[in-house]
Formats: structure tokens, C-alpha cells, sequence
């Protein structure tokens, strides 16, 4: 076996070349190494091997895997953690449409069609109309796929708006589907599917009830699963075929892995006491800092190398790269003081680099998408959301991705919520009153607590948060003259959201991205471009890289230009079944285009 540790196509990169990304450069921000280029192939040595090889084991990578286990296919995945990625960490929202038996059962009317054309203005040019008519149409498929493997889900309906469903219900306008300019365009239903849970109110973690069931079914198809194995290079022919991929792998049954588990989970759990943007949040990222270190030097003492060969191909499914603050600044420096919203060290941009090594074209990658949800309470909407200029700049009914991404992009993250006594009132019996999970409850009591500024007028509110006085009077005449009917709303949000500010004093509350209380929340979408057919690398000349894969967020999908609850884990859940099936069937188009040669 002949390697070489720098093969020729470790420097086909996209992007500026000026930038030299390349493997140990000083803008590389990763442990992804340059590709192994393996010569003899015959005389290859391999510690294992299997079909079909899964780099992440998170909602895209256990699709994947268990899609290829159902088609035959003898699968290994490896993750660096213990598996089911920012998907099962999540708030358990599968976006789902066209027809659902759920959506039947709970008597709400949709069509593939009327999905397809709301799911247009969200999703934009990202993928090609034809890939979105594919995921529309057999959205009801994916369902029951997940359904068949033990998903399970529930139709109690929750027909208001809200970003999250109460309590008891499990089906709900998970997107904007609901304002007047998008149901002027399609149908509203209802598409997000939460999956079943017994009552609980953490924040996070439902998740697992799709992870897990797809887990634990692929494992009895034969999936074999490396947990804390780290995939560190690629591994291609000389033609620039991928045939496997080198890692480090913890031992198992060590005490030496008990260490590194150990200090890898307080790391983490540190990481999710607080968000990013609450005092003592820095004091925590230290502390995890140490046991980052730690967790390192195990791994180095004794981390043992293996490469396995991937006899149909490699699929990179290991997250984003929000939680890699040097990529974050690089690329996406707006959404620093933002809340990383993924898996803490997996969410790292592992799954791109390894595609961007081996000539894979990144893109897209100043792309996040930032949650500024502002209902709950449902006052919150019916009042307007300016930047620092008094200047209302978005439909404040809109879901919370699109109010984020218009604060974020154009208004140097700024944003106040004005209201009148009439709508604070109102909010503060939300927030004690109403049916809402703690982790929804809590950050609202302190935005109106300590984030609130009061003023007997507009001018004097104006004046005490350093915005123009004449500027916020104009915003607030006009929005209220639309309100009271006398014209349509700038920014057509619908007549029963829109409420008149006319009884003081005025409140403005501070909903900025920097915000201390009330976190404004991140992920990014960006990643590594794809045959939208077959889920295959691409390189910046748009031809596939061979036995190379990319689902999940280490690639370009569905949420990557305006995301909705529900759409990333519905993605992974396509993209992940279409590279499988793409693999499973490589051997037959290799036959297909010898004959045609």
C-alpha cells in the first residue's frame, strides 16, 4: 500500500483561493486533516470495512444509515460523541405536509400543492423547484416511513400561532403559512409534526424520540455504530475517488474512554446551562474549555488510528459549524453574539472540511439562520418591532427565522419591541397566566423585567433608548393609521395582528441579538453544494466527487435560506434516504456508464 498524506486533489478547494484553505492552514479552524491517496488499492491494509460509511450519527446520519441497511447494504457509522447529533437535542419538530394521517386525523385540509407553493417563499432558489416538488410530494412517504421504524406522533391541534405548542398538543403552524401574504399565496396548514413524549418541560431533547426508534432499528438491520471515533481524513483512489476514511477511535471498555466520555459530557453540559448571551455564560466556556483539553489529550495518548474502506461510498452527516467560534467569525461574524443552537463540539464544521478537502465546493456559508421569536405573548406582534433608527423593518407575524434574519442582516442586530400599556399588560398575563413551558416563560418574564425601558410618550420613550423621537412618531402614526383602518399595513401584516399604540405610557423591550435575557438563537445552513438528484459531493466545476455524500447540515438543503420548525430535521431525514439510495444503487449506474462508454 503506497499513501501519500498530501494527494493532488487536497488543493481543489471552492472559495477565494486568496484565502489558501487547505488542511493545517491558519484559516483552516479544524482537526481535519489533508486526504490519504492510496495508489494499490489490491494492496490496501484496512482495520474495517463495510458498503456504505456514515461520518456523523446525528437525524441525517442515522436516516441515511438505516435507509441503506433496509436496501441491503452493510453500513458502519462513527460519530465523535455518543450519537443523534443537534437533532436529538432539539425541540422534536418534524415538518411534514400534503396530507398527512396525522393532519387527516386532525381534520386539517392539505396538498402537496399548496405546500409546495408556501414552502417556495421560504426555501427561495437554494435547491432547484424540482428537488422541492420532490420533498413535497413524498413528505407523506417520510412521514410513514419514520412512523413505520416506531416515530411516533399525535394529532391533537393547536390552531394559534406560536413558534412552540403548549402542553398536550403535538400538531401546529410551525412556519408563517398563516399571515395574510402567505395565504394569499397558498393555503395555510398546519405542517409541524412534534413527536409523542410523555409530559415533560425541559427546553430541549425531544429529539430523541426520533433518533432514538431509528437508532435502535438499525442496529437491528445490522448497522454497526463506532460512538466517540473521530473521523480526522478522507481516504481516495488516484483517480480522486473517496474509498474510505481514516479515524481515531476511543477503545472500548477502557478507563482511559470512561475519562474521555467524562470529560467530553461535562464540557457539553456545561456549554447548555446558560445561553451564550447570559452573564456567566464566559465563566462556564472556560471551565468547558479545561475539559475540552482534557478530553484532547486522552485522545492523543490513547486514540487508536483505523481506516475503513467504503466499498459504495462515504456520507458526511456531522452538523453545522456553529459551535466553532472561528468559523462563525470568518464567515458568519454578524451572528457571533448569537446562541449557538446544535451540539456542543459536534456542531463544529468537521463534515464540511472533510468534503472541502477532498475538492468538495462549499457555499452559502455566511448563511445562519437566527430565531427571534416574539410569540409568545401574542401581544408582542401586534405592536412594532423597530431598529435603532425608529424604523420598523419586517412583518412582525412572521415566523421568528425571518424576523432574525431581516434584525441580523440589515440592522446590525437590533431590534425593540414598542407597545402600549394596553399590550404590556397584556403580555405580563401571558407570561404568569398562560400554558408555557419554563424555558419559554422564564427568558419573557426577565426581557420585561430588566430589558424594558417606559416612557409617557413616544418622544420621551424615544429619548431614553437613543432613538431619532421624530423618526418612532412617524413609524407609530402610520402603523396605527393601518391598524384603525384608514390603510393597508407597510408591510401587510394582517388586520387581526395589527393594534393600535394609543394608550400610555409606551414600553419599548430590547429584543436585539446581544440581548442578556431574552437570547436570540443560531444555526447555520451553509455547507457543501450537492447533485441534488444523488446527494453526491460537488466540486466547484459541479462534477461529483465519487463515493462522497453529504446530508444533514454539513450540506446545502431546504433550511438554507429561510428556516421553519421542522424543515432541518425533514431535510435530514430526505437527504440522508436519498444518498443511501443513490449508494445502494451504485453499483448498477458504474454498469450504466460503462455500457454508455
Amino acid at each position: 500500500m503506497e499513501i501519500f498524506p498530501h494527494c493532488p486533489v487536497a488543493h481543489h478547494f471552492g472559495g477565494n483561493a486568496s484565502m489558501k484553505l487547505e488542511p493545517g492552514s491558519e484559516l483552516w479552524y479544524s482537526n481535519v486533516e489533508a486526504p490519504e491517496c492510496i495508489s494499490d488499492l489490491d494492496g490496501a491494509q484496512w482495520d474495517a470495512e463495510a458498503d456504505f460509511v456514515v461520518v456523523g450519527y446525528g437525524g441525517a446520519g442515522i436516516s441515511a444509515a438505516l435507509q441503506a441497511a433496509e436496501n441491503g447494504l452493510q453500513v458502519l457509522a462513527v460519530d465523535a460523541f455518543a450519537g443523534g447529533g443537534a437533532t436529538a437535542m432539539n425541540g422534536g419538530i418534524f415538518y411534514a405536509g400534503g396530507g398527512t394521517a396525522v393532519q387527516r386525523k386532525a381534520g386539517v385540509v392539505d396538498s402537496p400543492d399548496d405546500m409546495f407553493r408556501y414552502l417556495s417563499l421560504e426555501v427561495a432558489d437554494v435547491v432547484r423547484p424540482a428537488t422541492l416538488r420532490r420533498f413535497c410530494d413524498g413528505s407523506v412517504a417520510d412521514l410513514e416511513w419514520l412512523a413505520g421504524h416506531g416515530v411516533r406522533f399525535d394529532s391533537t391541534y393547536y390552531p394559534k400561532k406560536t413558534f412552540y405548542p403548549p402542553a398536550g398538543y403535538f400538531l401546529y403552524h410551525s412556519d408563517s403559512s398563516l399571515a395574510e401574504t402567505c395565504a394569499a399565496v397558498a393555503a395555510p396548514a398546519a405542517r409541524g409534526h412534534k413527536y409523542w413524549h410523555p409530559p415533560a418541560s425541559q427546553p430541549t431533547g425531544f429529539g430523541v424520540h426520533l433518533t432514538d426508534p431509528l437508532r435502535q432499528r438499525g442496529a437491528q438491520l445490522g448497522v454497526r455504530f463506532w460512538a466517540r471515533t473521530e473521523a480526522r481524513n478522507l481516504i481516495v483512489s488516484a483517480s480522486g475517488e473517496v474509498v474510505g476514511v481514516r479515524v481515531v477511535r476511543m477503545p472500548e471498555d477502557s478507563v482511559h474512554t470512561t475519562a474521555y466520555i467524562d470529560a467530553q459530557e461535562k464540557a457539553r453540559a456545561l456549554l447548555q446551562k446558560l445561553p451564550s448571551s447570559m452573564p456567566g455564560f464566559a465563566r462556564l466556556e472556560r471551565k468547558a474549555q479545561a475539559y475540552w483539553q482534557k478530553a484532547r489529550a486522552l485522545q492523543q495518548q490513547h486514540g487508536v488510528v483505523q481506516r475503513i474502506k467504503a466499498r459504495r461510498g462515504v456520507c458526511l452527516s456531522a452538523g453545522g459549524f456553529i459551535w466553532n467560534q472561528q468559523m462563525v467569525s470568518a464567515y458568519a461574524p454578524k451572528y457571533v453574539s448569537n446562541m449557538a443552537m446544535g451540539s456542543p463540539g459536534g456542531d463544529n464544521g468537521s463534515g464540511i472540511r472533510l468534503g472541502q478537502s477532498v475538492g468538495g465546493e462549499a457555499a452559502l456559508m455566511n448563511r445562519v439562520s437566527s430565531w427571534r421569536f416574539i410569540n409568545p405573548p401574542t401581544q408582542w406582534p401586534k405592536g412594532v418591532l423597530v431598529n435603532m433608527q425608529g424604523q420598523r423593518f419586517v412583518n412582525e407575524e412572521l415566523y421568528g427565522a425571518s424576523i432574525g434574519h431581516e434584525m441580523n442582516e440589515y440592522h446590525q442586530g437590533k431590534g425593540y419591541i414598542i407597545l402600549d400599556r394596553t399590550l404590556y399588560r397584556g403580555a405580563w398575563k401571558t407570561a404568569v397566566l398562560e400554558n408555557l413551558f419554563p424555558f419559554m416563560r422564564l427568558p419573557l418574564v426577565l426581557a420585561l423585567l430588566f430589558q424594558t425601558r417606559k416612557g409617557r410618550t413616544i418622544e420621551a420613550l424615544a429619548k431614553k433608548i437613543g432613538m431619532p423621537p421624530a423618526a418612532l412618531q412617524e413609524t407609530v402614526n402610520r402603523y396605527n393609521h393601518a391598524a384603525e383602518g384608514g390603510q393597508r399595513d407597510d408591510f401587510g401584516k394582517s388586520r387581526s395582528e395589527c393594534q393600535a399604540l394609543r394608550s400610555g405610557p409606551f414600553y419599548a423591550i430590547d429584543v436585539s441579538a446581544s440581548s442578556k435575557f431574552f437570547p436570540c438563537s443560531a444555526m447555520t445552513v451553509g455547507g457543501l453544494r450537492i447533485d441534488e438528484d444523488t446527494g453526491e459531493v460537488l466540486r466547484e466545476d459541479r462534477t461529483p466527487i465519487r463515493g462522497l455524500y453529504a446530508a444533514g447540515r454539513t450540506a446545502i438543503g431546504l433550511p438554507s435560506n429561510l428556516y421553519v420548525s421542522g424543515l432541518s430535521a425533514a431535510d435530514c431525514v430526505f437527504s440522508g434516504r436519498r444518498a443511501a439510495q443513490h449508494a445502494s444503487n451504485a453499483n448498477a449506474d458504474a454498469a450504466v456508464r460503462l455500457v454508455e462508454m
